[in-house]
């Protein structure tokens, strides 16, 4: 266990150690900015998301939700563009402190470099997922379905070419954020855990509100353990896509948006991300071992059948439901 995140740790407590080393007024600075950070992200998100509802309209990205009515598709776009304008911020962070010196450089590179790794690879699976909406078929599901509808047509399906990108991304970022020193075969387990949570929410976005409730559940359990395992900090290129899931929410929740692969990709690959980044070894596996549970009874029943066979999921697959 200690091979394996001794690295990280190392760094992230440098980071620490830098942070309250400072003396009290660049502290506060750290603090305001924080604040003010998050502040920004909010507001933007909050004047987004109406006009992202309208553009998809307009534009005729509506489907038919589970209850048949049209609603617009694809509105986790706002968690996308939430994390770029994070990116815009840092960057102007960057160069403000290089004029005026205010804040040790140490304190902005690190999280600046996590985030644009992050916002990078997100971005390829936000278009895959983007790409699967727009010209994906719907008809065609699970991993049987996929090989099915290549053996008989010969064609791959967007679904298979998504799952190769995800691939793709997900082991870039993998190899991008990890140690030299991390064993090769707990780089293949992350690569595993992320495809698996990537794809595990856009599985659960079949009921409105449900990848959310997911979402969250995992992030507040990751907040709590990246402060008893790493000291925190490590949680920070998820702050836009947190803030922009909890804008979202009930317009999701209340059937009058869709998330769309897009959301609802990009909301997997930014909690696999911060599990592969807080939890150790052995939680992963058993994450792992849950994702795969949930896989295999999406291919051969339902994960819908199952929450509405238990009484606390299904309770809690409705709260807030419209």
């Amino acid at each position: 266990m200690a091979r394996v995140r001794a690295p990280r740790q190392a760094v992230c407590r440098g980071w620490h150690d830098a942070a309250i080393s400072l003396e009290g007024e660049e502290a506060g600075m750290v603090f305001v900015g924080s604040i003010l950070d998050l502040i920004l992200l909010a507001a933007a998100g909050r004047w987004l998301l109406p006009q992202v509802h309208r553009f998809l309209e307009g534009h005729g990205q509506v489907e038919a939700n589970y209850a048949g009515y049209k609603v617009p598709r694809g509105v986790g776009s706002v968690l996308w563009l939430l994390l770029w304008l994070q990116e815009l911020i840092l960057q102007s962070a960057l160069r403000i402190n290089e004029w005026v010196g205010i804040i040790s450089p140490s304190l902005l590179n690190l999280p600046e470099t996590n985030h644009r790794l992050f916002t990078l690879a997100a971005t390829i699976i936000f278009l895959l997922g983007w790409t699967d909406d727009l010209i994906g078929s719907k008809e065609v599901k699970g991993l049987r379905g996929h090989y099915r509808y290549w053996k008989e047509s010969k064609v791959f399906s967007m679904g298979a070419v998504k799952a190769v990108g995800i691939a793709t991304a997900a082991g870039w970022l993998v190899l991008s954020v990890q140690s030299e020193q991390t064993p090769s075969w707990w780089l293949g387990g992350q690569l595993i855990l992320l495809m698996l949570m990537t794809n595990a929410l856009n599985l659960l976005d079949v009921r409105p509100g449900r990848s959310f409730k997911f979402f969250f559940t995992g992030v507040l359990t990751v907040a709590l353990l990246d402060l008893l395992f790493t000291g925190g900090g490590w949680l920070f290129p998820i702050w836009p896509v947190c803030i922009g899931g909890f804008l979202i929410y009930r317009t999701d929740v209340r059937g009058r948006g869709m998330l769309g692969d897009a959301g609802a990709n990009l909301l997997g690959f930014t909690l696999g991300y911060a599990v592969i980044m807080t939890l150790p070894w052995e939680m992963q596996c058993f994450m792992i071992a849950v994702l795969v549970f949930l896989h295999q009874q999406a291919e051969v029943s339902s994960i819908t059948a199952m929450i509405e066979r238990n009484r606390f999921l299904n309770w809690l697959d409705r709260l807030g439901r419209t």
